[in-house]
């Protein structure tokens, strides 16, 4: 693991913590984004938050994956190589 990787993860996973507050909060705020409020409306706020809730779910995972290692199979980390 290098030493971004902590730091990138634990942003991943504290803005997935802040989007699902977003989604079950009862804020007007976070609504006021151009692309959220395009969706807000067309289909209205429930499907807004279902957006807010996906953009969680995809940031948890993406912080999960890049905290635990998994990475593409075509990239190999270099460990104590200075090119």
């Amino acid at each position: 693991m290098s030493y971004d990787e902590p730091l990138v993860g634990g942003l991943s996973v504290a803005m997935s913590m802040i989007a699902t507050f977003i989604a079950v909060g009862p804020w007007d705020q976070p609504y006021q984004l151009r692309s959220i409020q395009a969706v807000r409306s067309r289909y209205g706020k429930p499907v807004a938050r279902g957006v807010w809730a996906a953009i969680a779910v995809a940031a948890f995972t993406c912080g999960v994956a890049i905290l635990s290692g998994v990475r593409p199979g075509y990239a190999e980390q270099e460990i104590g190589v200075n090119q």
